[in-house]
């Protein structure tokens, strides 16, 4: 049995409260078959309604990740365990979810509760949707609308393709669609997606809809930047299309004018503002609005609910955007019969969204009875913005392996109070390109953008450093940090289209406004993007992942990649990372095969320089411990699926090369850089796994004692600032939080740290003093 626990949810006893887990399980130990006897059960051995999904399975055909979605009660301000058993012969009775396809393509999605009929292929997607004694029809629900500079409405409109149904059932339905933005005239603008979410006994219906800029450039041909051997992230070509977005929102007409309007923000001491009949409401979130909201919340997690509520003496509906304060500019506006909620307000400052760029917008409809009170109304608001988050027992992880070397229950103290401050110790940004993104003071203080902000793009996989921190703590901050940084990169930083060449399909590096960057192997992750396949059964996570896998693979057959010592040595590395990543995830052949040259050409670098140095400046052949440590990370992941004497060979050939060049006995710490100019004391912690790896291959202890000054350097001798609250307006669209440390140094050390953190508590190194 699976032991899960969620935190205290909220001061009320609730029931059937929706709920999704992700548990990893060991090779052999649960098998597909399995699951017609597995059961969610609580504290009292009761099933509850439940259903399973696998997302991954291991070579021998076990389950590897299984997804869960069931309906939960909740004690009020109680911490609830439940366990996952596959030894239960009954399973509950209740209304589930039902989908219904009729003739004409179009989807029923009904619960019992709400219902929502979906319109197929080239129309407009709602027909109806209905809830108790609420019945909307076609012309009353328009949207979402995109507007253009003239003001011109394009409508999302549902591609030919019609509905894809990514879940049906019993406890949880899920679909999707592609599609364009129309206007009446036939003209469309932006491509957009749109997903419906409903869940067994629940009366609401969530929207996730998300525009793309897939238009073409118009411009005279632009060729941008070039692939070369240069170092990635140093110049950036903020030459690049874009088209501006004046609005987007969608509409509700209610059937009746009277009734009692509430508009809800804040999330604590909450602000209620009141109408009825047709005296109007409106409240709007920009960019001064945070700057003048107290807040000592992590926003990733909660800032402020923001929600409408129309009740007359036969229906209550309420509509709320999902984290609208932290994506601002949002509004909402209820007239005399309708309900707008602003997705991008038409009255703000109109917004650029860069060509290949795609932003999601999440809004929600709540179908109620009379008689809601405004307790209950905040405590709904409130568990939208932060719905319940279920973490599985570290036993779980340890004993699956899906997170090793870098999760463990040995715990040493004062080194997880500094990781604690380590991640949570960074800046960040928000607003509608860029929360779930952060600057990196670093970069522009070396004179990379003449002082324009570089926004990091999770680099290092940021998503999935949080979701190792999650599976290690299971401290839901780190979940919402992952979700924040996973969403922002499948919407802004990953390159949805582009005329250019080893563009589209990958992600930018750190850029000036997200996308000026190249694209480059050095800068392609996807772990993070399979977290979120695991973590929420959203097949778009793994689709994400594939094309990286595709576009990478044409990109790294270019000759300079096939150079030895032409390029840095993490340019071979994050793309082994990236092919073996997938390897492990599907087990196909092929992302084995295609790592084959690239090993052959570290073995050859090796062989001709000793080990794997490379041109900076351009007379030296430097040694860079951060990035040769990406090449041996990414051999060494290769050895431990096509193990041989040469691998073996060339890996402990560099590794102790490094700590022989590297390390500075006077110091007794690994410089940043070998060349002089550049020999600078750094904090950069990768160099700590290197040393993990030479210990885990030879069995030699010394690799980690000769870490251990570099370890105190990072974690005892130069500790994070203190999170940092203050709030910085850099225009309309943009506030960023202050801290003085930008993401990089967590994002590039977390789990080289994590692993030797791990090794050096097996040899009990860190019970010394250091």
């Amino acid at each position: 049995m699976t032991r899960i626990t969620f935190e205290t949810v909220c001061r009320y006893d609730l029931t059937d409260v929706p709920v999704q887990v992700s548990i990893p399980f060991a090779e052999g130990a649960v098998r597909f078959e399995d699951l017609g006897f597995a059961a969610i059960l609580d504290a009292q051995k009761n099933s509850l309604p439940a259903q399973f999904q696998p997302t991954a399975f291991h070579a021998d055909g076990s389950i590897r990740f299984l997804h869960c979605s069931f309906l939960a009660p909740f004690a009020g301000n109680k911490q609830a365990t439940f366990t996952f058993d596959t030894h239960v012969q009954s399973q509950p009775e209740f209304e589930s979810v039902s989908l219904i396809q009729e003739k004409d393509k179009s989807l029923w999605l009904s619960n019992g509760l709400v219902s929502c009929h979906l319109a197929a292929g080239s129309s407009r997607p709602f027909l109806q949707m209905a809830g108790h004694d609420l019945v909307l029809e076609n012309h009353q629900l328009t949207g979402p609308v995109l507007y253009n500079d003239e003001g011109k409405e394009f409508v999302f409109t549902v591609g030919e393709n019609g509905w894809d149904i990514l879940e049906s059932g019993p406890v949880r339905a899920v679909v999707r669609c592609k599609g364009r933005h129309v206007a009446t005239d036939g003209t469309s603008w932006f491509d957009g997606v749109l997903t419906v979410t409903s869940y067994a006994l629940n009366s609401t219906l969530t929207f996730d809809h998300q525009i793309i800029n897939t238009e073409t450039d118009t411009r005279p041909l632009h060729d941008g930047l070039a692939l070369t051997n240069e170092q990635a992230g140093l110049k950036y070509d903020t030459d690049f299309p874009v088209q501006m977005v004046h609005g987007l929102d969608f509409k509700v007409t209610l059937p009746a004018r009277e009734g009692k309007k509430r508009m809800c923000t804040s999330s604590f001491n909450p602000k209620i503002e009141r109408a009825e009949g047709p005296h109007p409401l409106h409240v709007q979130v920009g960019a001064d609005t945070i700057i003048e909201t107290p807040n000592e919340m992590f926003p990733e997690v909660m800032f402020s609910v923001f929600g409408c509520d129309w009740e007359t003496e036969s229906f209550g509906l309420c509509a709320s955007i999902h984290q609208a304060y932290q994506n601002f500019p949002k509004a909402i506006d209820a007239q005399d019969d309708a309900i707008t909620l602003s997705l991008f307000p038409r009255n703000h400052v109109p917004i650029a969204i860069p060509q290949g760029v795609g932003k999601t917008s999440r809004f929600q409809l709540y179908f109620h009875a009379t008689g809601f009170s405004d307790p209950l109304l905040i405590d709904h608001l409130l568990r939208q913005e932060m719905p319940p988050v279920g973490s599985v027992a570290v036993e779980s992880y340890i004993e699956s392996g899906v997170y090793a070397p870098f999760v463990s229950d040995q715990l040493h103290y004062p080194t997880e109070r500094f990781l604690y401050r380590f991640i949570d110790s960074r800046a960040k940004g928000l607003g509608f390109l860029h929360f779930g993104d952060g600057p990196e003071w670093e970069y522009v203080k070396q004179g990379r953008s003449k002082g324009k902000d570089i926004w990091i793009n999770n680099e290092y996989d940021m998503p999935h450093n949080f979701m190792v921190m999650f599976a290690r703590t299971g401290d839901r901050r780190y979940y919402d940090y992952f979700l924040a940084a996973v969403r922002h990169w499948m919407d802004v930083d990953l390159c949805h289209y582009s005329e250019r060449p080893y563009h589209r399909g990958l992600l930018y590096t750190h850029s000036i406004d997200h996308v000026s960057g190249q694209p480059v192997p050095s800068h392609q992750w996807v772990e993070g993007f399979l977290d979120y396949y695991h973590a929420t059964a959203d097949p778009m996570g793994l689709e994400i992942a594939r094309t990286i896998g595709s576009e990478l693979r044409k990109m790294i057959d270019l000759p300079l990649y096939k150079k030895p010592g032409f390029v840095e040595p993490r340019e071979l590395g994050w793309t082994l990372r990236t092919f073996l990543a997938l390897y492990a995830e599907t087990h196909e052949k092929a992302y084995l095969d295609v790592c084959e040259p690239i090993v052959e050409t570290y073995c050859q670098w090796a062989d001709q320089y000793g080990t794997w140095t490379s041109p900076y400046p351009d007379n030296y052949m430097d040694r860079v411990p951060f990035m040769i440590h990406v090449g041996i990370v990414g051999l060494y992941r290769y050895y431990s699926y096509r193990s041989s004497e040469r691998l073996y060979s060339v890996l402990c050939k560099v590794i102790d090369d490094v700590r022989a060049e590297c390390l500075h006995p006077q110091t007794n710490m690994f410089m940043g850089k070998q060349h002089p100019s550049i020999r600078y004391q750094n904090l950069n912690g990768m160099v700590l796994e290197t040393m993990a790896i030479g210990y885990e291959l030879t069995g030699d202890v010394s690799y980690l004692r000769d870490a251990l000054g570099m370890f105190s350097w990072i974690t005892v001798e130069n500790p994070p600032p203190i999170y940092d609250f203050s709030k910085v307006k850099r225009d309309d669209f943009t506030v960023i939080y202050n801290c003085p440390v930008g993401p990089k140094r967590c994002a590039q050390s977390l789990l080289p740290l994590l692993h030797y953190y791990a090794a050096g508590m097996k040899e009990k190194l860190l019970n010394f003093a250091y």
